[in-house]
């Protein structure tokens, strides 16, 4: 079948492919300037002291979880709605992930489930800014006293709770630069800290363990980023503002055109989300058809996709439920992704809205 509306497509021209000449003609591709630039331009706009660009998101919450120094016997709480990166995460460290609900209405974890859920071995706490609405961050942080708190602002760069950039909470946050996040570098993740040793150990476990040129301080492996992807990165940042208003009209005209027949995510008070994502979730009477509404719109060239995943229903971590998560399963089993990119033409868009109307209709 043909795709003719995607759900989502990275944004890239002439900018990036200057970019990565720029590189190549350079003849150096690890380890250069364009990472170091890259690392400031992203701090700067998240309004933090260091960062260090890494290889991917994931690969930033793993180095950040080893740089606080979380491992066997400790505990991380993490939403139980998301994709399994940041659980994941947890366990490579030898940690065991809390498992914890999430909000109905925003899809975030909520700072009393989280206390709730606190324990005497609870040493960290992932905070996920889902689908680039913040969480309720500042609540978190005090909620949950001498734990670490780690956000993961994968999906949020450029986002903002109280006039406060998304990226510049807890002890550490996490970016990542995947395709279909709001910036791309094709892969590469980012970890942002204010803390000047835990940024330099951060720096060692990206590379190889070393302090210095060939004084190895630690056994690590490499996670560092290119100087191809930082120079596509650099490229993005300059447009990012421009593309995060594409996709806020976007979005806007889903929910103006669709509005009750689907629900939305809500953002929490203060927030100023930029809509990684288009997240619904259908009503009750179609939620166990999702599947069915997603290969019917592959068959007329629009891709829809499944929001996330409950965490708990995951072999990989269904061993870690230690408490019913039945929002989590609920957002799985009726959410659903619409597509959303900058570019997306407002006849595509339209087509996609013709058939939800439509689907939603016969329900």
């Amino acid at each position: 079948m043909r795709c003719e509306v995607p759900l989502a497509r990275p944004c890239l021209g002439e900018a990036e492919l200057r970019a990565i000449e720029r590189v190549l003609a350079s003849g150096r591709l690890v380890l250069g300037p364009e990472v170091e630039r890259f690392e400031e331009a992203v701090a700067r706009r998240c309004g933090r002291a260091h960062a260090v660009a890494v290889s991917s998101g994931t690969t930033a919450l793993e180095i950040a979880l080893q740089a606080i120094g979380v491992g066997p016997g400790d505990e991380v709480l993490v939403a139980a709605f998301t994709w399994p990166s940041p659980a994941h995460a947890v366990r490579r460290v030898g940690a065991r992930p809390v498992l914890v609900d999430v909000d109905p209405h925003e899809w975030n974890a909520t700072p009393e489930a989280f206390a709730a859920a606190r324990s005497p071995r609870t040493v960290a706490a992932i905070a996920i800014d889902q689908f680039g609405f913040p969480a309720r961050l500042d609540a978190l942080e005090a909620a949950l006293p001498g734990v670490a708190l780690v956000e993961d602002a994968a999906c949020a760069l450029g986002a903002s709770l109280h006039g406060r950039a998304c990226g510049g909470w807890g002890l550490v946050a996490c970016l990542s630069f995947h395709p279909r996040k709001v910036l791309t570098t094709a892969e590469g993740g980012m970890c942002l800290t204010d803390d000047a040793a835990l940024a330099a150990r951060m720096r060692e476990l990206r590379n190889h363990g070393q302090r210095a040129p060939g004084r190895f301080v630690q056994p690590a492996g490499n996670a560092r980023m290119s100087e191809l992807h930082a120079a596509v990165g650099l490229a993005q940042l300059e447009r990012l503002d421009e593309r995060l208003a594409e996709r806020a009209r976007l979005y806007t005209r889903y929910r103006d055109a669709l509005g009750d027949r689907l629900q939305w995510q809500r953002p929490a008070p203060g927030a100023r989300p930029v809509y990684q994502t288009a997240g619904v979730l259908l009503g009750e009477e179609l939620a166990d058809r999702r599947d069915a509404l997603v290969e019917v719109a592959a068959q007329r060239g629009i891709e829809l996709g499944r929001l996330s995943y409950a965490l708990g229903r995951l072999r990989s971590l269904e061993s870690f439920v230690s408490a019913p998560l039945p929002v989590s399963e609920q957002l799985e089993r009726a959410g659903l992704a619409l597509p959303l990119w900058p570019g997306l033409d407002e006849a595509s868009q339209d087509r996609v809205i013709e058939f939800l109307v439509d689907w939603t209709s016969k329900s």
